[in-house]
């Protein structure tokens, strides 16, 4: 079997021109082994991280992608770096300032390949694992209220994503988050 990182690497090496930074989407259900995937990949290729969740305000059912275009996508297209705030889902305040000055830039999250996302990704990567597992690393990782949250509101409309845009047919490459 392929390595994933490779195959990025390769992807990235005859896609994207010498003066331009790159952009990786990593995209699968919540639990899939995006984030661990995603820290992997940065560390490997010595880019940054910009997860998802760090764009998901209170109200907003999906992360906020104009507001990653507008603060990080943009920025680092024209000036190699990016400046934005942290939010939370459950924070009325943005958190703290954080800076991506590395590429490839890899955003994680459920939704980021989602076709309203305004981004010409250089890569995109479907993260996916067994659902039995994916289920017990919820359940471990959001617990009690959590967990009914999770279950009632984010399921179903991870469910409803991946039924409406297949997105796992988009990707570059496919990852098993199990390993």
């Amino acid at each position: 079997m392929t390595d994933p990182i490779e195959t990025i690497r390769r992807l990235l090496a005859e896609r994207v021109p010498a003066d331009r930074p790159a952009f990786v989407g990593v995209d699968g259900l919540s639990c899939a082994g995006k984030t661990t995937f995603a820290d992997r990949l940065a560390r490997e290729l010595d880019g940054d991280v910009v997860h998802g969740d760090d764009m998901s305000r209170p109200g907003r059912p999906l992360w906020e992608h104009e507001r990653f275009v507008d603060q990080v996508y943009g920025p680092v297209r024209a000036d190699g770096m990016a400046t934005y705030r942290r939010w939370h889902w459950t924070s009325q305040e943005p958190g703290e300032q954080l800076t991506v000055t590395r590429a490839p830039v890899i955003v994680e999250g459920i939704h980021v390949t989602d076709a309203a996302v305004e981004v010409p990704w250089d890569v995109r990567v479907w993260v996916s694992v067994d659902e039995d597992v994916r289920i017990e690393r919820a359940q471990e990782r959001e617990g009690g209220a959590r967990w009914e949250c999770w279950s009632t509101n984010w399921m179903p409309q991870e469910a409803a994503y991946v039924a409406a845009q297949h997105p796992e047919t988009r990707a570059d490459v496919l990852v098993n988050g199990a390993s």
